[in-house]
């Protein structure tokens, strides 16, 4: 219904009043810029215990591994596998007076003139393994507590918000010009704020929300990044963090267009 709403159809009540009043009342597009999270969120506690819980049950539940089909007798995978398969089998989450006792399988000997051969192969893929190397999940970025970085608080949505003129942050917004769509205004204002420097995908073309004659219009960053040139001062900001920088009303306005996590 909003996406073809124009400035003149949604000022068209007004035009009896003074200009002062239509210029108070004039329409605004604001865009709310989100960047979604990276990485997912850590488990911890009662979360973490059942994740741990239902991998494990998973595991006791499943079929024997035809271990002899995928591991070649005294194999270095084999014996890999055999030290992972008695970590595994040591957890239980029941009582453990109900703990059924373990059948050790005995370990087969390795087939003479082959150790040599065995050895190198696990040298190559403990090698190729070392290539991949996880990164932490606290950037460089969190680490200087950069807010205009979009590579901080990677399992949190950041939103964008920028100082006005008055000093206050608020999303990027403007005035929605004449025979100018909502969404069309949001983005010429983002930017104007920022630059554009910034590809970003409008979520539709209507509002999320508004308050009186102020609309959001939602967006997600694709690339790119706001121009430091360009806008005065800029964030980009958790939830938490937004509710500390915005005015109280201003809060009470956007607080439920926003995402918990």
């Amino acid at each position: 219904m909003f996406g073809r709403l124009t400035v003149s159809r949604l000022l068209s009540g007004t035009r009896q009043f003074s200009t002062t009043r239509a210029a108070r009342d004039a329409v605004r597009a604001a865009m709310v810029v989100q960047r979604d999270p990276i990485v997912i969120q850590q488990a911890t506690g009662f979360e973490a215990a059942a994740d741990q819980y239902f991998q494990w049950l998973e595991y006791r539940s499943a079929e024997k591994f035809p271990r002899d089909f995928y591991f070649k007798p005294g194999s270095s995978a084999e014996r890999n596998w055999a030290a992972l398969e008695e970590q595994r089998a040591a957890e239980w989450y029941f009582d453990m007076a109900s703990k059924p006792a373990e059948k050790r399988e005995e370990k087969v000997k390795q087939p003479e003139g082959e150790e040599e051969e065995d050895e190198q192969l696990g040298r190559e893929r403990s090698t190729q393994q070392q290539t991949v190397a996880v990164q932490p999940r606290t950037t460089k970025a969190d680490a200087a507590d950069d807010l205009q970085s979009l590579e901080r608080r990677l399992d949190r949505t950041l939103y964008l918000v920028v100082r006005n003129s008055a000093g206050q942050w608020e999303f990027p917004q403007g005035t929605v010009q004449s025979d100018e769509l909502l969404a069309q205004a949001a983005r010429r204002s983002l930017r104007d704020a920022c630059g554009s420097g910034m590809s970003v995908w409008t979520v539709g073309k209507g509002p999320i929300g508004h308050k009186d004659s102020l609309f959001f219009v939602k967006a997600h960053i694709l690339s790119g990044q706001a121009a430091k040139a360009q806008a005065a001062d800029f964030k980009w900001v958790t939830r938490e963090e937004l509710e500390t920088v915005v005015a109280a009303d201003y809060w009470a306005t956007v607080k439920d267009l926003l995402s918990t996590v």
